[in-house]
């Protein structure tokens, strides 16, 4: 048991707010979100929603003068950012408080469906499932292939997937899709292979970033492009900051003009513009050949997708609700996080997923 005090306003099954009693000094439970004097007064961590500070506060360090670190549920960190007392606490030089997220929390379910996706199809299991259920007899196989030939499975060995962002999601995605034989290639700031810092599942991810064969940088522009080129299936899991919004325009949508390409988008947190839905929906109306073989995507621009759009009934296109990261026990795995980061707190160590109150993630 750690000597901190926990305040909590996070929605927990009675067995998990057992296991946070075990692992604290005294734990404030409040999940209706309004946290009383006492609570604010003794609490060293708070454990809170993607709205990150309740609303009830203002001034971080003046009505919570314990508190060391702030432990999100969730992965995503912009609206906790958002929040008036983080951005007063943002705009003062102080930096005493840690804001943390729960990414990597998601490994057990996004990864699972980008490779559902990407078999899903290359198999094109939506338009089989869909033409029996709406036509009640069996298929052709011209009926179900999307191409002026006769249906047939293409095989993922062999074709490349780039990841574009290559964070916890997108390398337990690689290692997940390398087992099936694809190249995995990775877009991402830096342009080379980087140390995964944030918590990570045992068994899962890819920690000295070892799997991606090549590496480009998104700031590059020229680099950028190469990677485009390259990809066979691109993967999208960014992090949602005004440097990822739109970064996949229609020129980039277009390259190559070639062979059967696929795009999938998914994250867990708030929506992601990483490409709008007209430039989608322009690329999936190309010519054979010429544009996208298929889309699967679960975060939509705008958010929801308007009742409807061209997307929701496009022959290539799979639009899902956005329930990629609905994971089963991921408030049991949040938990997890957050007991770690306090034994690194408790010693002196570096937290797991620390934001960086600039940068946004």
């Amino acid at each position: 048991m750690s000597s901190f005090i926990l305040a909590c306003t996070v929605f927990l099954e009675p067995p998990v707010v057992e296991r946070l009693h075990k692992a604290f000094a005294k734990v404030h439970y409040h999940p209706d979100g309004v946290l009383p004097k006492e609570a604010l007064q003794e609490a060293d961590i708070l454990f809170t929603e993607m709205v990150g500070v309740p609303a009830q506060i203002t001034d971080l360090k003046a009505e919570i003068p314990n508190l060391k670190l702030i432990q999100l549920v969730c992965a995503g960190s912009e609206k906790a950012l958002a929040c008036p007392a983080v951005k007063n606490y943002v705009a003062q030089s102080d930096r005493s408080i840690t804001l943390a997220n729960a990414s990597g929390i998601h490994v057990l379910s996004i990864p699972n469906y980008v490779v559902a996706s990407i078999l899903g199809a290359y198999h094109q299991l939506s338009r089989q499932i869909i033409f029996g259920a709406v036509n009640k007899r069996w298929a052709t196989r011209a009926e179900i292939e999307i191409t002026d030939k006769p249906y047939y499975a293409r095989s993922p060995r062999g074709r490349t997937v780039g990841m574009l962002g290559y964070g916890a999601l997108g390398r337990e995605s690689a290692r997940l899709l390398s087992c099936l034989g694809m190249e995995i290639i990775a877009a991402n700031t830096s342009g080379s292979a980087t140390q995964q810092t944030g918590y990570i599942i045992d068994g899962t991810g890819d920690a000295d970033g070892s799997i991606p064969e090549t590496y480009y940088s998104t700031k590059d522009r020229t680099s950028f492009e190469a990677f485009l080129k390259r990809c066979d299936v691109l993967v999208s899991s960014l992090p949602n900051t005004s440097a990822t919004q739109y970064i996949i325009g229609p020129k980039e949508l277009g390259k190559p003009p070639s062979k059967e390409r696929f795009a999938c988008q998914h994250w867990s947190g708030q929506p992601r513009q990483v490409w709008s839905s007209e430039d989608l929906l322009a690329e999936l109306n190309k010519p054979e050949g010429e544009g996208l073989f298929a889309a699967h995507v679960d975060v939509t621009d705008p958010e929801p997708l308007p009742e409807g759009h061209p997307l929701w009934s496009h022959r290539k296109a799979t639009i899902t609700p956005h329930l990629t990261g609905d994971t089963e026990g991921e408030y049991d795995i949040a938990v997890d996080i957050l007991i770690a980061n306090v034994k690194n707190l408790a010693v002196g160590e570096r937290l797991y997923n620390a934001v960086d109150f600039v940068k946004g993630y």
